[in-house]
């Protein structure tokens, strides 16, 4: 026998994650996203600044450069040296700052340049239509990402101006080394994501704390129910948040129920008692004769009579005690059964050896568990042949209860049958046929 609780799963239920599991694995994606969404943004932002800055240079040295060319009688591209950018780094090879004018063909191809020394004797390279698209747009400025004489990207300015007596645009070139502003940005992007990593890590610690905290009140009515059952109190008391208060009155309203159901089941089957006692004095009474047929009514009322005391006795008992929270320790009661049926079977001479655990506790009322051990017992103690052993032992699934015996044993094609409520396999022996069901 064994006495599962209701903390397990019962039919029709079952458990399907945690909403604390849930809520941190939502939180965690939500945050990730956001982040990682931030993450882009800013690091798109700060390049996209960067990138602003080096066009400003760009804009400056175009300036300068338009200022330092014009053209003669004939169309021809004239260059003013004093006006050419001052910066000494467009003296020095390789160095990172470029300028040159471009002279294009009519299919906007750069046929030759006048360029800083810095270029050394390299010629500006760029990318396929960028000359077309400056040349197209006389007086703005294009800005594109293209590769440096020492193969480094440089941000390119170029700007078309058209010199009066030439029908074919001078193109001035403007270039800016960006290994140091990517070098910036791949730094900033660095620093960037650790920020948000230890934020993330932040953001988590944060939402466990918080469901931790939201979800306090539903473990202390989880270890209030417990109490309830184990008979510690008899409703959940307390003060609960808005949210669950509706919930918290619902279950102390179904608890009240149940109580009140239970006992009017209980009144019943005492007036079902009382009212079966009179008719049954009456047969008893008249069966007073000494041939087969009052032998057997005395006999079969005297049964009858002895079940509606016993029923009668428990709904009176029973209707002193809690429903939910009765609590009934196991190892005395089944102890003392054991020793009232050896006494019974002293003629057998059995032995009923009892190995029950002290913490052992029966969710339930002391007559039910006396009642369903006893059940057992007598049961075993009938048909054995010298010993029955009894082990009471605690499980996460609740109480079991084992009893073995040396009898015959019930076959497998029977045990079925016996469970059922009234079904008895023997007819020639005593009983009701609710002993195992």
């Amino acid at each position: 026998m064994s006495e599962t609780p209701g903390a397990g799963e019962s039919e029709g239920t079952r458990t399907r994650g945690s909403i604390a599991r849930r809520m941190l694995v939502a939180a965690a994606i939500w945050s990730a996203v956001v982040l990682l969404v931030a993450g882009w943004s800013l690091q798109a932002f700060y390049r996209a600044e960067t990138d602003q800055q080096l066009d400003l240079a760009n804009r400056d040295t175009l300036i300068t450069l338009a200022n330092a060319v014009n053209s003669d009688e004939l169309g021809e591209a004239q260059f003013d040296d004093s006006k050419l950018p001052k910066d000494e780094k467009f003296g020095m090879t390789f160095s990172g700052r470029y300028w040159a004018f471009l002279d294009v063909n009519e299919q906007a191809q750069m046929i030759g340049a006048k360029q800083s020394p810095s270029f050394f004797e390299e010629r500006p390279e760029l990318p396929n239509g960028a000359i077309a698209n400056a040349v197209a747009r006389p007086g703005e400025t294009v800005q594109v990402d293209a590769v440096a004489p020492n193969d480094r990207l440089v941000r390119v300015g170029l700007q078309a101006v058209i010199l009066s007596g030439r029908s074919l645009p001078i193109v001035l070139y403007s270039g800016i080394d960006r290994t140091a502003v990517d070098e910036g940005v791949g730094r900033f992007t660095l620093r960037l994501g650790i920020a948000l990593g230890v934020l993330a890590l932040g953001i988590v610690i944060g939402v466990v704390v918080l469901i931790r905290y939201g979800l306090r009140p539903l473990h202390e009515i989880q270890d209030k129910l417990g109490d309830v059952r184990a008979g510690r109190r008899d409703k959940l008391d307390g003060e609960y948040p808005g949210e669950l208060s509706p919930l918290v009155k619902e279950i102390n309203t179904l608890i009240v129920q149940n109580r009140k159901v239970v006992d009017r089941a209980r009144t019943h089957v005492g007036n079902l008692a009382h009212a079966l006692k009179t008719p049954l004095a009456v047969l008893k009474n008249e069966a007073k004769g000494t041939d087969r047929m009052s032998e057997v009514v005395r006999r079969q009322t005297e049964a009858m009579t002895s079940n509606v005391n016993h029923y009668l006795k428990r709904a009176q008992a029973a209707a002193q005690a809690e429903v939910l929270g009765a609590r009934t320790e196991v190892k005395e009661p089944v102890e003392g059964i054991a020793r009232m049926l050896e006494r019974l079977h002293r003629s057998k001479g059995i032995a009923i050896d009892v190995d029950a655990d002290p913490k052992a506790v029966f969710r339930g009322e002391r007559g039910d568990f006396d009642e369903l051990v006893g059940n057992l017992l007598e049961n075993a103690a009938k048909w054995c042949k010298s010993r029955v052993n009894v082990t009471v032992t605690r499980s996460d699934d609740g109480l079991q209860v084992i009893v073995d015996d040396d009898g015959p044993g019930l076959p497998a094609e029977h045990r079925a049958k016996a469970l059922e409520r009234g079904k008895r396999l023997d007819e020639s022996e005593p009983g009701t046929g609710l002993g195992l069901s």
